[in-house]
């Protein structure tokens, strides 16, 4: 972390205002590096890749060009961290944004796609935890308190890598927002949206695959049954086709209720699946983790399989419980 600034952002439609600081802070010794390394970026481990865009042209996205003015040394940090605050206020102009401090930090030596570059982190912190102080004096005790930042603080905030300017920057994000912030941080101020390369679509299907069987009505059996067959055919497919995989592994009369699930989970989680895309070993790895080990049977209850290929049917019965009206199931041991 080479340079950084905090300014204060209050709310538009409340006529807050803002509040820029006069300094920046350049000269960190090792402890403070690595307490802000801690409560900045520990966060960001599975953070998902994003770009900046806009339905024109990126030439209209303000945030993205303050971004790219300092990246290419047409502005100081100090200036585009101004024209940023100035942009951010201009999104907050919903009555429940909060106000806050907004963290700017340059950073460079960071790795991102296998490339050595500089980054911009921009972070809002709006609550603050209070710490509790107490001190000694002459054997007697004081208490007092401090109000202060942890990383669970941390919710709004963006690295923007100085990569692939023209695609619009790389840059990573946290993804722990509700609706109205996601709206005003990631919409409005900055304009991001994430890219949907292969990795990304197949950790989609993977979430897409783990919620059908969890929404699915069928007993373990038949859950288990799902589960195999779909490693089976994950192991020897290179790339993957929706609706091939739904008219080989879906049964006719749930063919709609897959098709829901893709249909909630593209518009929840804004994905636009193309005809195909690519599967690794690493995805299929991961679909043997997320989907095969753990069958849910309602609310309360799970199952923990620890290997579905070898689990035998006379292990399990199922069945329906005409006095109690509910099914049963009984595990072989």
């Amino acid at each position: 972390m080479k340079q950084i600034i905090v300014h204060f952002v209050g709310n538009k439609a409340q006529e807050q205002g803002y509040e820029l600081s006069e300094n920046i802070i350049d000269e960190l010794d090792e402890e403070m590096s690595e307490i802000l390394h801690e409560i900045f970026l520990s966060s960001f481990k599975d953070a998902k890749l994003h770009h900046f865009t806009h339905t024109t042209s990126l030439d209209y996205n303000e945030s993205y060009n303050y971004m790219k003015d300092i990246f290419q040394e047409e502005t100081s940090f100090y200036e585009g961290s101004e024209n940023l605050v100035k942009q951010l206020y201009m999104a907050s102009s919903h009555p429940n944004v909060k106000a806050g401090d907004l963290w700017l930090i340059y950073m460079s030596d960071c790795i991102i796609e296998g490339e050595l570059t500089d980054a911009i982190g921009i972070f809002k912190v709006e609550n603050k935890e209070i710490f509790l102080k107490n001190n000694y004096d002459n054997n007697a005790v004081s208490i007092g308190y401090e109000k202060g930042i942890t990383k669970s603080d941390i919710d709004k905030g963006c690295i923007v890598f100085n990569l692939n300017e023209t695609e619009g920057y790389r840059a990573i994000a946290l993804d722990r927002l509700n609706r109205d912030d996601s709206v005003y941080w990631k919409q409005l101020f900055l304009n991001i949206e994430k890219i949907q390369n292969d990795s990304f679509l197949a950790e989609s299907f993977i979430n897409i695959c783990a919620e059908f069987v969890k929404k699915d009505d069928d007993g373990i059996v038949g859950k288990s049954a799902f589960i195999k067959e779909a490693q089976e055919y994950l192991d020897v497919q290179e790339e993957i086709n929706l609706d091939d995989f739904a008219d080989v592994l879906v049964a006719e009369a749930k063919q709609d209720q897959f098709k829901t699930v893709v249909e909630n989970y593209e518009k929840s989680h804004d994905v636009s699946f193309p005809d195909n895309f690519k599967l690794n070993q690493e995805n299929k790895e991961k679909f043997s983790k997320k989907v095969k080990n753990k069958i849910k049977i309602n609310n309360n209850i799970s199952v923990m399989v620890k290997d579905v290929n070898k689990l035998q049917e006379n292990e399990i019965t199922e069945g329906f419980d005409e006095v109690e009206q509910k099914r049963y199931l009984k595990i072989y041991f």
